[in-house]
């Protein structure tokens, strides 16, 4: 087997060298080195591919005049020679090192206009460069390539990095958030060294070596977000022992990226792309701009957006794709995997039935000021809907709850008045809709309007809600105004109010009104409420954290020593520890959907007489991506069905397996619900792995059982009985 190996392994190598000879495309070079340590003679090579364009910059450092005067000139001069003398290069080499250097951080500065900073992470980078024993212009080009699209910018309190990390966080893992929060400890405190430098000023050379590696042939910059989430929330227990000691916290947080090794990275980065497929896409449309794209006066708003969001805002775009009532406005979107969205209609009743998404569970805002106890009722009948239709599979099903009001700013208080509840039970997996029901009514008029559908009177009929009445829709009645002030703009030359205009308007100025006296109160009320929350009876429940509803964070910091080694498994048909199996020969996991997988529909196959059970599932390829899938379990095989994204109600079978080549069922010990089936055969009493699969199921346990069940009905001593 170790020769296989060792002819596998040549064999990439030598497809990788004839495709850098080619010129292959930057596609094929990303699928050769998928979850591959890339060579150290060929990762020269390799990154000047993938960094790609961006190595060809009109400022090189040819043009470097040789005048040495930034204003911190002689504080660069020193960070330099500290650098240099760190390396293990030739005391000869040294000085020229040290030269260039000095040469292309001056001039960096110089043609970007900016000051060089200590704290900028900038020698921290150029420390793995350098090891890779470039020419001097190559690897200015290098440094600046991965400046200007791989370091975030305002990774500085208050900046949009840090707002948007802490918004993750609070997302995936509210408890540990609002326990930084509680601590006054701030995302830039402990994540400016690793954004600023992708890790190289806190890891090791071999680990930081290879998590570029992984970084570059992705080529996703938000991934530093959550490779820095899977640091925090992994050590998230030993983070919390140390509550009333602000310090020590800082520093275990500190400490986190120095364990890493060079072997551990592929399930590190794994793990955090999983993190990532389990997130609303819309704050990358949002705020790569502000982040990786050039500076533009649009970064005040962005910011402004940000520090006074609730929680992770969800567009509009991206709630109307996951219902499939809106299609993928680009070929980037089609390919990202849409999330089941759990829809709550925080609007009054009477706006409600007026019009609604098909989907969305109704829970009034008003009642939770006006009627406590029947507000916490309603609650409590939200969350056990919610794990209905995720049981059920219905469309309606979806772990991440999204949150939308009217969009109008008085009456909507009310409603991040229950985000704030739901938040402060750390209840996962919480976001709100931006512009609220106003911009998903016009979302839909707008799609009308762009597939050549006209209007047949002032207005267009948004398809897709339910039960919508033009009369009484509050957004139909303002396009109704804005028409008529359109049309009579012209001679309306004092610029009377669009609610004023016509008898049905005049009943908007009373809506209006009443909003604008309530403001102030609901402001103070809201107000107090952060402070003195309201408390449920002692025999009525509370949201939960849904801890066993979200990815696995098998990657788990053990203060020393390896990572991700001897945890043991929660399931497991034998005793085996869930580490490095030493029999497992390899692993022939299928990455992509393959042509020749079955197709078939979904429904049909859920009814199936011999399917026992099934559950919704995410199954995981071994380069961290997540698939929407169902595990199907018979008396005797073992199915998944991979969804197809653009074809609802279809999945290919990418999983066919029988029972009895199951030898081992793991999982992560406090990740229960992220299981690997492990197949194989018996040589003697030795056992022999030779394939398997992943999945994130919710409901593991339950799998699991039955699964077990099923190979004990199954076994020879059980039959013969």
């Amino acid at each position: 087997m170790a020769d296989d190996l060792e002819t596998e392994d040549g064999s990439w190598i030598l497809a990788l060298e004839g495709a850098l000879d080619e010129q292959c495309s930057l596609h094929d070079l990303r699928l050769i080195c998928r979850s591959k340590s890339i060579p150290d003679s060929m990762r020269g090579q390799v990154w000047h591919r993938l960094l790609g364009s961006s190595t060809g910059s009109t400022n090189g450092l040819e043009r470097f005049n040789e005048i040495f005067d930034l204003t911190n000139q002689s504080k660069l001069r020193e960070d330099c020679n500290i650098l240099v003398k760190k390396l293990d290069n030739e005391e000869e080499d040294k000085v020229s090192i040290l030269s260039d250097l000095e040469s292309l951080v001056t001039h960096y500065c110089k043609t970007h206009h900016v000051n060089y900073e200590p704290n900028s992470g900038w020698l921290s980078i150029l420390t793995p460069l350098v090891c890779l024993k470039l020419p001097k212009n190559e690897l200015y080009s290098y440094f600046n390539a991965i400046l200007d699209s791989y370091i975030p910018r305002q990774c500085h309190f208050n900046g949009v990095a840090m707002h948007l990390f802490r918004l993750l966080l609070l997302y995936h893992e509210p408890e540990l958030c609002s326990f930084l929060d509680s601590h006054k400890i701030a995302p830039n405190l402990y994540t400016q060294n690793w954004f600023l430098s992708l890790f190289a000023a806190s890891s090791d050379l071999p680990a930081v070596l290879a998590l570029w590696d992984y970084y570059f042939i992705r080529g996703d910059p938000f991934l530093i977000f959550f490779l820095s989430l899977v640091l925090v929330i992994n050590a998230k227990d030993e983070i919390m022992a140390h509550k009333g000691e602000k310090e020590k916290i800082l520093e275990t947080i500190a400490e986190l990226p120095q364990q890493m090794e060079a072997g551990d990275i592929h399930d590190f980065c794994s793990l955090a792309v999983l993190y990532s497929a389990q997130t609303p896409f819309s704050y990358k449309r949002d705020y790569h701009q502000a982040l990786f794209g050039e500076e533009t006066s649009e970064k005040t708003t962005d910011l402004l957006v940000l520090s006074q969001a609730l929680c992770l805002p969800v567009s509009v775009q991206e709630l109307l794709v996951s219902c499939h009532l809106l299609s993928p406005p680009t070929k980037a979107d089609a390919e990202t995997r849409a999330l089941r969205f759990f829809l709550v209609d925080c609007r009054p009743a009477e706006q409600y039935n007026a019009g609604h998404l098909p989907t969305a569970f109704h829970l009034d805002s008003n009642l939770m000021l006006t009627e406590p106890q029947a507000f916490n009722v309603a609650v409590q009948a939200l969350l056990s809907s919610q794990k209905q239709s995720i049981a059920a599979q219905s469309a309606a099903g979806g772990e991440h709850l999204v949150f939308f009001g009217s969009g109008r700013e008085a009456e909507d208080q009310y409603v991040h008045m229950v985000v704030a509840f739901f938040l402060q039970r750390h209840v996962q997996f919480v976001g709100l809709v931006q512009g609220g029901f106003h911009a998903v009514h016009q979302a839909l008029v707008a799609a009308q309007m762009e597939s050549g559908i006209a209007a047949t009177s002032t207005f267009v009929e948004p398809v897709g809600l339910v039960d919508h009445n033009p009369s009484l829709c509050l957004v139909c009645s303002s396009n109704k105004s804005d028409a008529t002030s359109t049309a009579a703009g012209k001679s309306n030359a004092s610029g009377t109010p669009l609610y004023a205009v016509g008898s049905s308007s005049s009943n908007k100025t009373d809506f209006f009104g009443r909003m604008r006296s309530k403001s102030a109160v609901v402001k103070d009320k809201f107000l107090d409420y952060i402070v003195n929350p309201i408390s449920v009876g002692d025999n009525e429940t509370t949201p939960k954290s849904k801890s066993k509803d979200h990815p696995s964070t098998a990657w788990k910091s053990k203060g020393t020593g390896k990572l991700y080694r001897n945890i043991a498994p929660v399931f497991s048909i034998d005793d085996d520890q869930d580490g490095d199996d030493p029999s497992f020969e390899g692993s022939s996991e299928r990455e992509a959907d393959a042509p020749n997988q079955e197709l078939v529909a979904i429904s049909s196959w859920l009814k199936r007489p011999d399917v026992i059970n099934s559950f919704r599932c995410h199954e995981v390829k071994e380069s961290g991506h997540a698939f929407p899938s169902y595990l199907l379990i018979t008396s005797t095989h073992l199915y998944a069905l991979r969804e197809i994204e653009d074809r609802p109600g279809f999945a290919r079978i990418s999983v066919n397996r029988s029972l009895s080549s199951i030898m081992k069922i793991t999982s992560k010990k406090r990740h229960p619900e992220f299981i690997t089936f492990k197949y194989g055969n018996m040589k003697g009493e030795e056992t022999i792995i030779v394939d398997l699969d992943r999945f994130v199921v919710p409901q593991a346990g339950d799998a699991v059982k039955l699964v077990k069940l099923q190979l004990f009905n199954n076994s020879p001593t059980n039959a013969n009985s």
